[in-house]
């Protein structure tokens, strides 16, 4: 896994709660002491190990845990790969195109293997989304592609199909713009529970 996403990881964490937090969910995730480098790889079983220890002292379910957290690192993620996006996109063109740019990328550096994405254009205001990965992290997907419907000023609507949790080969997920944001909006409060 991609250094960048435990150090988001990290921010989400201290911008949620403080940094105390993040130390005790490091110590509760058998991580106590581990540091994390954006430009460095990690195995896939820290993020999981953070993941499961978060669930525990949130009494949340993974799926919401991975759906903020996906929301709240969008933004950094656009601005980390600002210089390939063309601002001439629309949100739906950012989508079409995040495989074939960002992900090609993100996979020059040795040993991140980013999910795969399989976007169609199934109308002018939607696309279908397909997502494989051995991770299985389906909900940060939909956090991100919420979060980047708030940074380019877009209400969307997404339906999961298929999900990989429950036996299929692969995630499917229809995304339709149903409205875009009044000047000002930031997309609805979030509510996350308090760490026990």
């Amino acid at each position: 896994m991609h250094g960048l996403i435990f150090a988001e990881l990290k921010k989400y964490v201290e911008t949620k709660f403080d940094s105390k937090t993040w130390e005790t969910l490091l110590g509760k995730a058998g991580l106590k002491g581990n540091m994390y480098m954006a430009a460095s790889v990690y195995p896939d079983s820290d993020l999981l190990a953070l993941v499961t220890a978060a669930c525990e002292m949130t009494g949340l379910a993974p799926k919401a845990v991975l759906e903020d957290f996906g929301e709240f690192i969008a933004p950094d993620l656009v601005a980390q790969y600002l210089f390939l996006i063309k601002p001439e996109w629309t949100f739906l063109d950012f989508l079409c195109n995040t495989e074939e740019t960002i992900h090609k990328v993100v996979r020059f550096n040795q040993g991140v293997t980013p999910p795969r994405l399989v976007v169609n254009r199934i109308g002018d205001d939607a696309v279908m989304i397909s997502y494989d990965s051995q991770r299985r992290m389906c909900a940060l997907l939909k956090g991100i592609v919420k979060g980047a419907a708030t940074h380019y000023k877009e209400k969307v609507n997404i339906v999961e199909s298929r999900c990989m949790l429950q036996g299929d080969p692969a995630c499917t997920f229809t995304v339709q713009v149903t409205a875009k944001q009044r000047p000002g909006s930031k997309g609805s409060p979030k509510s996350a529970a308090s760490p026990r």
